[in-house]
């Protein structure tokens, strides 16, 4: 049964969502306890790791971020939970003073090898090794905005969650954050002008058109997302076949 997605409370663990019960191709649905999508694990307690094994079966622990990030803010170890490390994306440090844009690295998270990679090992692990119901996998960065929802987006496009309601997924990251979002405006307002804290705001608040254009890109490139994960990850039509009838229902 399609269900409205929506953040899970936690006490520490934040911007933390189950993507089972989103509508999918066919009439069916994502089944739960299968993929979760969270900020970092860094402030865990203890609560809330027994809360993700018991009630969403959570088996793996995927971090996203890049070395810097997890050295600073290393996850808090959950009991039973295998702790994996995929670097979605490239220190943007290293390319100073020319940093990308966000929507440029939204762009590259889905085009730089380094960060196909990481997605092959990250969907590989999702076919090989998730059982729904029994290990689920909980993906995270940061925040939980734009390199997981760069993968969690990946998923639903693949399975054909209706595009309203996969950015309905993707902004409820502004939900979670609304008043540091809000503190961050008002603090750039008392130094720039209101187009460049506009313009800032695109780096710490989540915007349609990022995803949008990314998944605009995988149509113009690839045909799609399935293309994509054929063409530039190395899945075959039968893998994905696979997938979708393992976390469907």
């Amino acid at each position: 049964m399609a269900q409205r997605i929506q953040n899970i409370p936690f006490a520490k663990l934040i911007n933390t969502r189950d993507l089972g019960g989103m509508p999918a191709e066919g009439g069916k649905v994502i089944r739960p306890q299968t993929f979760l999508r969270a900020a970092s694990l860094y402030q865990l307690v203890p609560s809330d790791g027994e809360k993700l094994v018991r009630d969403y079966k959570v088996a793996y622990d995927i971090d996203l971020r890049i070395d810097k990030e997890l050295t600073r803010q290393p996850d808090a170890p959950i009991p039973g939970v295998e702790y994996r490390h995929y670097e979605l994306r490239e220190d943007v440090m290293e390319h100073f003073p020319h940093i990308p844009t966000m929507p440029q690295m939204y762009l590259n998270m889905v085009s730089k090898e380094n960060s196909l990679e990481a997605l092959r090992n990250i969907f590989g692990l999702f076919m090989e090794d998730v059982v729904p119901g029994e290990k689920a996998a909980l993906f995270h960065c940061s925040e939980g905005k734009d390199r997981t929802g760069i993968v969690a987006a990946l998923i639903e496009d693949l399975v054909g969650v209706p595009r309203d309601l996969m950015l309905e997924d993707y902004m409820l990251s502004n939900e979670a954050f609304e008043k540091r979002n809000n503190r961050y405006y008002l603090g750039t307002r008392l130094i720039m002008k209101k187009q460049k804290a506009d313009d800032f705001r695109n780096t710490y608040q989540a915007n349609e058109f990022m995803l949008t254009d990314m998944l605009a890109y995988l149509e113009k490139t690839y045909g799609g997302t399935e293309g994509f994960f054929r063409d530039a990850l190395g899945f075959s039509a039968s893998d994905l076949s696979a997938f979708r009838q393992k976390i469907l229902q």
